[in-house]
């Protein structure tokens, strides 16, 4: 389902910890849109004692060795994932950057507009480009960033 009009709006200098989790809306002009890419979210493995072939889901794209063959008599450790198996499914994914509105009132001299990165997959997909004023609903998330980045 697609949630429209959700109230309230929340400002983005309000998102903190106690958001993760919860759904909010928020408001903001899109300064930047990513390439669209594959996110996994079905992954196929064989076993690599009997060749079983078992679908693994992978919440939020990350990669997840199954622990144990799922044939009884095997119970095999050791597997291989398989990109082209029927059971390997993903979506379109695309990360977008959404910078606060400010009013003049709002304005405070010399400090940069607020931004938080968005998550777009499947038909959400490429629905917009930098300079859109758009309204996000969703579960806010905490992405951990890596060292280096």
């Amino acid at each position: 389902c697609r949630v429209y009009n959700y109230e309230p709006l929340t400002q983005l200098k309000n998102v903190r910890a106690n958001c993760y989790g919860k759904y909010i809306a928020l408001r903001g002009t899109v300064v930047r849109v990513s390439n669209i890419k594959p996110l996994c979210t079905n992954l196929a493995f064989v076993c690599a004692t009997c060749g079983d072939v078992q679908g693994v889901p992978l919440p939020d794209g990350k990669y997840t060795l199954p622990t144990k063959c799922l044939v009884p008599e095997c119970r095999g450790r050791s597997f291989t994932a398989d990109r082209s198996s029927p059971l390997t499914t993903t979506v379109d994914w695309q990360s977008v950057k959404v910078q606060e509105l400010m009013s003049e009132d709002q304005r405070e001299a010399g400090r940069i507009p607020r931004t938080i990165e968005c998550e777009l997959v499947q038909d959400l997909v490429d629905s917009c480009v930098p300079g859109d004023m758009v309204t996000v609903t969703g579960i806010v998330k905490v992405a951990s960033t890596e060292e280096g980045e």
